[in-house]
């Protein structure tokens, strides 16, 4: 925690200038945060995945092995590796330590749009555009299941706290509560009007937040497995997510090019951050909630400080 809040500060310190996370040779359209806080994974349009140091904003390892766009990334927690998933239709698992592929996961019969990790590090699931999700084991790379249901192709999902239960979005209008476990779909939640984006969990596992080409973010109550609040703000499509761990803020990413913050308590508006020159495609919260990233259609990632609305500088 120490270390997390000397990193946080030093960020902080730092003063505003046009500093980013540049190195793509195409859109940017995932991007994760390890469980530390330090490191921050992206992945492209240009078939890459990227490792940076946050605070320095320096590249330290380039992955390059999928033939195509890759979609989603995330950090496998309790270790140094990372996985992706790409519209090669496979996810690869990285070691970032050494930069080397540990293995690839082929089973999927279309594109790859995203990927989540348990927090034990032990299972990884897969959203594709051949209507499934793919729960995988991460040890051997063994395809255990897939979930059926959805009508149209799956573009997110996200693993609640127990590790088990899994929630997705689709462009069949809806999200879906899924037991990873049996493959049994457990809920449908349904009020977007057009195709959902992305999808996202507070820390708890009590609430969710959707993104949808109708230009709405809308928040879930998994226990009552029903809406809560519908928060608009974004001016055309929002494609991402990302929740505080208490669940009391929002980041949304959208086509008008602006990441917002929101209070979830209330839905109000906190913030609007403006730098991205094309549409934001990913967001992501840095742990501790002082921090926000943006990924997007730019070729670049951009780091914030959510109290201020600033771009954060790399630090000397």
């Amino acid at each position: 925690m120490r270390i997390r809040a000397l990193l946080t500060a030093v960020l902080l310190a730092a003063s505003p200038a046009s500093a980013e996370l540049a190195g793509h040779g195409a859109m940017v359209n995932a991007v994760a945060v390890s469980a530390d806080g330090t490191q921050v994974l992206t992945g492209s349009w240009d078939y890459s995945v990227r490792l940076w140091d946050l605070a320095s904003q320096r590249e330290l390892k380039l992955f390059d092995e999928h033939v195509a766009s890759v979609n989603g990334v995330a950090f496998v927690p309790g270790t140094s590796m990372a996985l992706s998933g790409s519209w090669d239709s496979t996810l690869k698992l990285w070691d970032l330590a050494s930069g080397k592929l540990v293995r690839s996961f082929e089973g999927h019969k279309a594109n790859v749009a995203a990927v989540a990790v348990s927090r034990d590090g032990k299972r990884a699931a897969s959203a594709s555009w051949d209507r499934s999700i793919a729960i995988w084991d991460v040890g051997t790379g063994r395809l255990l299941r897939s979930l059926n249901g959805h009508t149209a192709n799956v573009m997110s999902v996200a693993f609640l706290p127990d590790g088990r239960t899994l929630l997705s979005g689709s462009y069949d209008l809806t999200l879906r509560l899924w037991d990873s476990e049996t493959g049994r779909e457990l809920a449908m939640l349904e009020g977007h009007v057009n195709s959902v984006n992305g999808v996202a969990v507070s820390g708890d596992g009590k609430l969710a937040a959707s993104a949808s080409t109708d230009g709405t973010v809308r928040l879930w109550d998994l226990a009552q497995r029903q809406e809560r609040r519908v928060l608009e703000g974004h001016r055309g499509f929002v494609t991402s997510v990302a929740l505080s761990a208490d669940g009391s803020r929002l980041l949304s990413g959208g086509g008008d090019r602006t990441m917002r913050l929101w209070n979830t308590a209330d839905g109000r508006e906190l913030r609007q951050f403006l730098g991205h020159k094309r549409p934001v495609w990913a967001v992501a919260l840095v742990p501790g909630g002082k921090l926000g990233i943006s990924a997007g259609y730019d070729e670049v990632a951009k780091i914030w400080d959510l109290e201020t609305g600033r771009e954060i500088e790399a630090a000397p």
